[in-house]
């Protein structure tokens, strides 16, 4: 890039002023770039792009077991496949034991049997 000069080879000043200016800007968008780049370095957010393929290959994955007739979105008939890959039972099988009458319950149950058991589920009225 030529900047225009005048009769004695020199550049004018409003010339000298915009090469100034252009200069500046250049040099304020290099450190902005490179400051952003070396804040992603170090705080390590360059591994979220690795997660995030890793997450859009399970959901397709996902996807298609879903749209496949054949698994009906199980594995073995018994455990479900979240959209991770994970497989989960359908009922959570841990057990626990109710704070008001002391009986082990399945955690899938515990919930209505702590309405039950507490006296908040309606019930009928027994003459």
């Amino acid at each position: 890039m030529s900047l225009p000069n005048d009769k004695n080879g020199n550049m004018s000043f409003n010339s000298q002023l915009s090469a100034h200016l252009f200069s500046d800007l250049l040099d304020s968008i290099i450190v902005d770039v490179a400051s952003e780049c070396h804040r992603t370095a170090r705080l390590g957010l360059d591994c979220n792009l690795e997660i995030e393929e890793e997450e859009l290959r399970l959901s397709a994955e996902a996807r298609a077991r879903l749209s496949d007739p054949s698994n009906g979105g199980d594995v073995n008939g018994k455990y479900i496949v979240d959209i991770f890959g994970q497989t989960h039972p359908p009922v959570a099988n841990d057990i626990f034991e109710c704070m008001n009458c002391g009986q082990s319950i399945m955690a899938g149950r515990f919930a209505p049997h702590l309405e039950k058991c507490m006296g908040k589920r309606d019930s009928p009225l027994q003459l």
